[in-house]
């Protein structure tokens, strides 16, 4: 051990400075209180063994400055002292000193107390070398994290879709680094938009990870294996050109994350296929809060086709559910964090009707400002934007054939 005596008497501070060197000790040896701090300030101390009384600085003051300058590591404190008096023992302790050994010193005492000063910074050092090495294995996994977020994000539509017969908008709120929401909106052949939100059940890398996965099996590209292209029907078209039917994408995507395969998470999800050309709209659910449709600021009824939740149950058949919409029709997908949001006070869920109620009263206001103020609502109903659910929430406008 490092250790620094501050002594004023020669005799004593030489005795004591053999016998540390004698149990193999690295001691540096001051002649006052005041060299004592300049020479703590300097060096690198695992104990401190410091007289009471000292000229220019004393033994109290001494220990105040160890506890000042101390640069992260602990440094125990042995006071010599001859004072008998508790109310003195207390002053000292209360300073910052660690024990105290009565002067004249005992050979034998001193050792037992610096054994107990050597443990208690043996294990001090051990502390700080765990937690440093937890510290750098934590910075390692949140790189980790912000890299893969990163990757989860860039799959997250680029931009609105915005054609001369459809616009779109969307706002996605995490509740961490990683989430288990996802959002796509693809516009295929120039004439059909995909879009979807899904939602894995629980939080975390695990639920990061199912999503990610769901996320590519819903890419558009490459077209030869994406589930979300039929390209069976390249050839000669159809009802969606080279497009599947939504039914058809869940059912597909059902098979590929079988139930009991994904440490039992399951993901909800509602698929919208529109063609912006005729204003069709084709929707399949997978245990999703349905869609809203408002028709010049009322909400319109849409078929509900039901579904159980992906990766839940194995061959699960799935419907679609046919509308067609008018000019100006907005059709608004959404997660259950939205709904599930709970108030302040946590008693009361904001729910679908405060939704229907928020966006009826955003009128015709443009489609990306309306994304944005609805979360602003749910925000201020939870009295904070740290949601408790991922949140999603997408708008698809027809404007019309033109």
């Amino acid at each position: 051990m490092r250790i620094l005596i501050a002594e004023d008497e020669r005799i004593t501070r030489m005795t004591l400075a053999r016998q540390l060197q004698a149990w193999r000790h690295e001691v540096t040896a001051a002649e006052d209180g005041q060299q004592a701090c300049e020479l703590f300030r300097a060096g690198e101390f695992d104990i401190v063994i410091t007289d009471w009384e000292m000229p220019r600085l004393s033994g109290v003051d001494f220990v105040k400055c160890v506890r000042q300058e101390s640069r992260g590591a602990y440094v125990y404190v042995i006071m010599l002292t001859s004072r008998s008096d508790k109310a003195d023992v207390v002053s000292g302790i209360e300073a910052g000193a660690d024990d105290y050994v009565s002067k004249p010193f005992h050979r034998d005492e001193l050792r037992v107390r610096l054994l107990a000063g050597e443990r208690i910074v043996s294990l001090e050092r051990a502390l700080r070398s765990r937690n440093a090495e937890l510290q750098r294995a934590n910075e390692h996994i949140r790189s980790g994290l912000e890299a893969a977020a990163r990757v989860q994000q860039s799959m997250l539509p680029r931009n609105d879709v915005v054609t001369p017969h459809v616009r779109t908008a969307w706002k996605y709120v995490p509740t961490d680094e990683l989430a288990g929401d996802a959002i796509g909106l693809f516009l295929i052949d120039e004439r059909y938009l995909v879009a979807y939100v899904l939602d894995v059940s629980g939080h975390g890398v695990p639920a990061a990870l199912l999503s990610v996965s769901a996320m590519h099996s819903l890419e558009p590209v490459p077209a030869e294996t994406s589930i979300i292209r039929n390209m069976a029907q390249a050839p000669r078209g159809g009802d969606l050109g080279t497009v599947q039917f939504p039914a058809r994408v869940a059912a597909e995507l059902n098979r590929r994350f079988r139930a009991g395969e994904n440490d039992g998470r399951y993901l909800t999800m509602v698929l919208c296929v529109l063609d912006t050309i005729t204003g069709t709209l084709r929707i399949a659910s997978a245990g999703h809060p349905p869609c809203v449709l408002l028709r010049g600021g009322d909400a319109v009824e849409i078929p509900d086709v039901g579904g159980y939740p992906i990766a839940m149950l194995d061959d699960v058949d799935y419907e679609d559910a046919v509308v067609q919409l008018d000019p100006g029709d907005r059709l608004f997908l959404f997660s259950d964090g939205v709904l599930e949001q709970f108030d302040g006070a946590a008693t009361q869920q904001f729910g679908r009707k405060r939704l229907l109620d928020s966006l009826k009263s955003r009128g015709r206001t443009p489609a990306d400002r309306v994304v944005s103020e609805v979360i602003d609502d749910v925000a201020a109903w939870a009295g904070s934007r740290a949601f408790e659910d991922d949140v999603s929430l997408v708008v698809v406008e027809w404007l019309g054939p033109q």
